[in-house]
């Protein structure tokens, strides 16, 4: 296990770890689960692992995001277990759909709960955990950078912990350092600073200012705001829905572009936040290579585990929680579909439920659900009657709370379900509205 020993020779112990990306990946073995937090597949230890694909059995691999190291493919499942909990990428989408990767679901809500608890009847402990971190400093240290996630709180539970190492990663402040006696294995890498240019608002269609323009109703001076990875809410920030309010907090599992902005700008300062009052915080931070620089060695930046920042009864104490997520489509009830078309997965829920449920439960806390009102270049209603059957629902009708499109604010809170149709009746797009209300009158009504 990953167990902190600040006594042992750090300069000898960095000697005796440091092996080459063969001999690290060499050190797994057939029946092992490999677990890569999210932002740290390291590039040298992977490439090499994959090769060893005649030699090992049953090893499985679970991470948000598997990179193809060309295992995706029926002929190699004796010796991989691929498991993807977040399918994005367009690779990952494909190899699920051809059911050579499994789908592990993620909601990052004590995630390793089975393993802590049962590991003897239910629960897998984790065997090897790799990532990518900073070369160790003179003391041992070594930082995660600015993908917290739950590297370092899942060092404790591994049976080994292999880096790759990159000097190029931000030393951030907060839960992010790991120490030379934790580790099995320390590679030499040289991956290089990941940052994504921040996009040019003028690049977003009107579908987005419109959304925005009615978030922008939604946020209040004081409430501490999280945001969702994805198309629509990623413009928010960037398109202004933040810009007239003041001292506005950031609890969230991870920044979008133009949120570490309004820090520099002081629109968030975090001063009313109730958990961590004076503290931006994520468990993922920075977008831009801007963002990355100003993040850096700054303490107002602070960078928690998962089991922290997306444990729903630590959101709930902000008691101004103001979540904003992402969905695919809403039935007339008020069921969101996040993750999946039908039953075929799409992407993956992350922290979103974790965050709707702490904003459902916050004092005055709203969690919104943001999404276009049609798909298909208009041919498809996001809004639907009723799902299909073998829809995977993400979060149930019992804490639907408020739902916005281009065409307006739907308020679900405290509604029937015939009052909580006509609401989000009124938000689709009236190509479809027609048809919908036929729907429910059908659903709904004698």
């Amino acid at each position: 296990m990953g167990q902190l020993d600040l006594d042992v020779d750090a300069k000898s112990e960095v000697q005796r770890k440091s092996l080459s990306a063969a001999q690290a990946a060499g050190l797994v073995e057939s029946g092992d689960l490999v677990w890569i937090p999210s932002g740290h597949q390291p590039p040298a230890i992977l490439a090499l692992l994959a090769t060893r694909e005649k030699e090992l059995r049953n090893v499985t691999i679970r991470s948000p995001h598997i990179p193809d190291m060309g295992w995706f493919r029926e002929d190699a499942r004796e010796a991989w277990d691929l498991q993807v909990q977040y399918a994005l990428a367009a690779d990952n989408r494909q190899a699920l759909a051809d059911r050579v990767a499994d789908y592990h679901p993620f909601s990052m809500i004590n995630q390793h709960k089975a393993a802590d608890t049962r590991a003897d009847a239910e629960g897998r402990p984790i065997d090897d955990l790799l990532l990518v971190v900073t070369p160790p400093d003179e003391q041992g240290w070594m930082c995660v950078g600015n993908a917290c996630w739950d590297a370092v709180s899942s060092a404790r539970r591994a049976r080994r912990v292999l880096v790759e190492t990159s000097d190029a990663l931000p030393r951030t402040c907060g839960d992010t350092w790991l120490h030379v006696s934790q580790v099995e294995a320390i590679v030499e890498g040289d991956r290089p600073r990941l940052g994504i240019p921040e996009p040019d608002p003028a690049s977003f269609p009107d579908l987005d200012r419109q959304i925005a323009s009615h978030v922008k109703t939604l946020v209040k001076d004081g409430d501490t705001v999280q945001i969702g990875v994805g198309k629509h809410t990623m413009a928010l920030a960037l398109l202004g829905a933040f810009d007239d309010c003041n001292d506005l907090g950031f609890f969230a599992e991870l920044t979008v572009p133009g949120m570490v902005n309004l820090a520099r700008r002081g629109i968030i300062n975090c001063r009313r936040a109730e958990v961590a009052p004076n503290k931006f915080v994520a468990c993922f931070m920075g977008n831009s290579l801007e963002d990355l620089e100003l993040i850096e060695r700054n303490p107002f930046f602070e960078l928690r585990s998962y089991e922290h920042t997306n444990d729903p009864m630590v959101i709930a104490r902000h008691e101004n929680m103001l979540t904003l997520n992402g969905a695919l489509s809403v039935d007339l009830s008020g069921q969101i579909g996040v993750c999946a078309l039908g039953p075929r997965v799409y992407s993956g829920t992350g922290g979103q439920l974790a965050y709707h449920l702490g904003a459902f439960l916050s004092k005055r806390g709203r969690a919104v659900t943001v999404l276009p009102s049609t798909a298909r270049s208009g041919a498809v209603s996001t809004i639907t009657a009723q799902f299909p059957e073998g829809q995977i629902i993400s979060i149930p009708r019992e804490f639907a709370d408020t739902v916005v499109t281009e065409h307006g604010v739907a308020r679900l809170l405290g509604r029937s379900v015939r009052e909580r149709a006509e609401e989000l009746i009124s938000i689709a797009h009236p190509d479809h509205r027609e048809h919908l209300r036929a729907e429910a009158q059908r659903l709904y009504y004698p």
